[in-house]
């Protein structure tokens, strides 16, 4: 089987976003000390709509500039470290402020179904022109923020106008609802990987872009349960290096987590990373080919860098491979 490891490389999106060397730099180089003496490699969707921002900001505030440097030159070295570098839009960020050292964020424009047509082309090829340039290469996939990669009719537009061929947004049998985020991937095919056009969640063997699901597992209630306590007990072990603030879920899907099973995306953010071992099991005993792993660098902790690193060691001695999505696509 191979492994998809996909990180979200972006801030904070709630109340505190979090500093460039906490939530980006520092975990990622954690992140690739537990997986590149495998030879591991990672594909990084990079929230590009922040990049321009605080570039286009950057003029006016020191800091800004500080961090555009840092986040352009540490780009670059995952690149040549081999890593997959790919798109993420969050577009709230183009419609945000910074003042006084802090990022002043509008959560009215958090998908891009809450923009026209025309904004949301804007924003996107903005974004992308930029992160490809600093990169030095095109980049050919694309990951929505907060997962919200519908109507698929918006998004079609985007990737036909940017030449992306590639998602990685849908979480088979998850539906979610709250202020910022909204989708439903009920329907998606559970698969390691299928095509699509007018339907993201619709596999269309003529389509013209291919969707990378994240893989799912259920989780039973007592899981979530033991997440809650180790958040209250504030163990060192669990603390995350990233230093903001998340945006709130909602109290329904609170309720629902500790309540009932629950599907939940394979990852290896903080604790949660104690579930993926049988997540990998259940994918190898589904006799698929590919298991798609979901990680936040800031939501990194010493456990979690911990437990990656003994994950890989036990996946790659059954034999398993790694690979990125740019990889994935080369062989099609």
């Amino acid at each position: 089987m191979k492994l998809l490891f996909t990180l979200d490389y972006e801030l904070f999106l709630g109340s505190r976003t979090g500093s460039v060397a906490n939530c980006l730099i520092t975990p990622m180089e954690q992140l690739q000390a537990a997986i590149e003496s495998a030879g591991g490699k990672f594909t990084i969707f990079v929230d590009a709509t922040y990049l321009f921002r605080a570039r286009q900001l950057s003029i006016g505030y020191p800091q800004l500039a500080r961090d555009v440097e840092q986040i352009s030159s540490h780009l670059k070295q995952l690149v040549a470290s081999g890593h997959d570098v790919q798109l993420h839009i969050h577009p709230h960020w183009a419609f945000s402020t910074y003042n006084d050292g802090m990022w002043l964020l509008d959560h009215k424009h958090y998908k891009l179904c809450d923009l026209d047509a025309e904004t949301a082309l804007q924003v996107t090829t903005q974004a992308k022109e930029l992160l490809d340039t600093t990169i030095g290469r095109k980049t050919i996939a694309f990951r929505a923020g907060g997962f919200a990669a519908q109507p698929t009719a918006m998004l079609k537009e985007l990737f036909l106008k940017n030449d992306i061929v590639a998602d990685c947004s849908v979480c088979p049998g998850l539906s979610y609802s709250s202020p910022q985020q909204e989708f439903d991937y009920t329907k998606a095919p559970a698969k390691d990987c299928y095509r699509f056009d007018d339907d993201i969640c619709t596999e269309d063997a003529g389509g013209r872009f291919t969707e990378f699901p994240i893989t799912m597992h259920r989780v039973s209630p007592v899981f979530h349960w033991k997440l809650a306590a180790n958040r209250l007990l504030k163990l060192q072990e669990h603390r995350t290096f990233g230093d903001g603030a998340a945006v709130k879920t909602t109290g329904e899907s609170i309720v629902a987590r500790l309540t009932s099973w629950q599907n939940c995306q394979a990852t290896i953010d903080g604790y949660k990373i104690s579930f993926l071992p049988q997540a990998w099991q259940a994918t190898r005993h589904r006799g698929n080919e590919l298991l798609t792993i979901l990680g936040h660098p800031k939501l990194a902790t010493p456990y979690s860098i911990d437990r990656l690193a003994k994950f890989v060691q036990q996946a790659t001695a059954a034999g398993d491979t790694f690979t990125t999505i740019s990889q994935m696509l080369a062989a099609q």
